[in-house]
């Protein structure tokens, strides 16, 4: 498969919803070995939605070790499709870091535990726990899939002064 370009806030893909998933085929594989390729190319990603490459479907990858989260993580890279949440309780602020907002991160509160309905890469449908750092990536991913970025949490002055350094980034590539 290819790893692709990662689109860079503010580019209007990446505030639209997207589609839902009808049907689990070649070109939705393809999308997810995409959205693998171009993290591991991009590296030190814990996830990565379709909207992020110009694909307005309800699909993203995450890859976080359980070690890194209290034993709650992903077996490797694991594709959520059409996901959905179903409980959102607690809360916890951190700081959040995105591929398509480069070198910047922010402030953004989160559900401390949810649980996420979803189907998997072989269409079987799932229900997920997660906490903490894998609960907060399932968030962030959902966002984009809903045309939402870290950023759109943050202070209108912050939101300005970073889309000036993200335009003055796209327009040097």
């Amino acid at each position: 498969m290819t790893a692709r370009k990662v689109l860079i806030w503010p580019d209007p893909v990446l505030t639209q919803a997207s589609k839902p998933v009808e049907k689990i085929d070649a070109s939705i594989k393809a999308l997810v070995q995409d959205l693998i390729d171009s993290m591991e190319y991009e590296g030190n990603s814990a996830g990565l939605a379709a909207p992020q490459i110009g694909v307005p479907l309800r699909v993203f990858v995450v890859n976080i070790p359980p070690e890194h989260n209290d034993g709650n993580g992903t077996d490797g890279f694991e594709a959520f499709i059409n996901p959905e949440f179903i409980l959102k309780e607690g809360q916890f602020e951190w700081e959040e870091r995105c591929m398509s907002i480069p070198g910047e991160s922010g402030r953004v509160k989160r559900a401390y535990r949810v649980i996420m309905r979803y189907t998997d890469i072989r269409g079987a449908l799932q229900e997920r726990e997660a906490f903490d750092y894998l609960g907060g990536c399932f968030q962030h991913e959902s966002d984009h899939l809903d045309g939402k970025l870290w950023i759109d949490y943050q202070s209108s002055l912050k939101k300005e002064l970073v889309r000036k350094k993200m335009q003055k980034l796209r327009a040097a590539s």
